[in-house]
């Protein structure tokens, strides 16, 4: 199993690059930042892209990835032109991870009327859409109901085409998923107080083979990313809380788990190099 981290971009510079390096020699998989226009909280926060650019440059190994991009303040075309700049900069090291989008701060940000879920649902669907056609072909020209790309020449076409990584909860998502996901993303939150997060993604994985099955796709053929941390799992508490977890996530067929990368919390990065000692090397566990 491949062990990744979500990082954070709201330090200095040298700080951020520092952890990153350190993420690195641990032998993590990969690292996300957040994609968030507005967050609260007295740090500021680094544009996502940007920050990935000049991760890219300083690190040689770990990938990179957004969690996640979404229609809220985002364009299919100067999300494929980023794309395509990361994966060029990072030397094939980048994956475009991609969500719906919620209400919030985000969305609010360039004013409008806020969107119903099922025009949100339509939103996310062309949005995904537009957006691996522009990294697949080198011409496009679309008029959708939420976005245009009128004669557009990106650069892209199929070899170059980063992975796209879907975060999706429901069947709408991992629709979109089946039909353009290299990697399905979910988190340890389970949306009742009657079930563990761990359960939760059980239930996730069960739709997410039925909605391949419906669209012809071996689920086998779609790897799962599940974050941990955010819900009720712990897995930095000790390094028996991460192999219990392992042990858990594995037995559902989750091929890689994220962790929050621990800040200001020596006693969590204590477990974690830990964990790293034990991590099988970079070339043999799962993209």
């Amino acid at each position: 199993m491949q062990l990744d981290a979500v990082m954070w971009a709201d330090s200095p510079w040298p700080v951020m690059r520092d952890e990153w390096l350190l993420a690195e020699r641990l032998g993590l998989g990969r690292g996300w930042l957040y994609d968030h226009l507005n967050l609260t909280g007295d740090k500021p926060r680094h544009e996502a892209y940007t920050a990935l650019a000049a991760v890219a440059a300083a690190t040689s190994r770990i990938g990179v990835g957004t969690q996640v991009t979404s229609p809220n303040f985002r364009h299919p075309v100067t999300t494929a032109k980023a794309a395509l700049s990361l994966d060029a900069l990072s030397e094939g090291r980048f994956v475009l991870g991609i969500g719906a989008g919620g209400p919030g701060r985000d969305s609010d940000a360039f004013g409008g009327t806020p969107l119903p879920r099922s025009e949100r649902t339509a939103r996310f669907r062309e949005y995904v859409e537009l957006t691996d056609q522009l990294l697949r072909t080198d011409h496009t020209d679309v008029t959708g109901t939420f976005f245009t790309a009128h004669d557009v020449a990106l650069g892209g076409s199929e070899p170059r085409r980063p992975p796209i990584a879907i975060a999706a909860t429901g069947p709408n998502g991992m629709a979109l998923a089946a039909r353009f996901g290299d990697l399905w993303i979910t988190q340890d939150i389970s949306k009742t107080l009657t079930i563990s997060g761990h359960d939760e993604v059980r239930r996730q994985l069960d739709l997410l083979a039925e909605v391949c099955a419906e669209y012809g796709r071996d689920p086998a053929t779609l790897p799962s990313l599940a974050v941990l941390g955010y819900g009720d799992e712990r897995p930095l508490d000790s390094v028996e809380s991460f192999r219990d977890c392992v042990g858990r996530y594995s037995e559902l067929g989750v091929t890689t788990l994220a962790v929050l990368w621990p800040r200001d919390d020596d006693a969590q990065l204590s477990v974690l190099e830990g964990i790293a000692a034990e991590l099988p090397p970079a070339a043999s566990r799962d993209a």
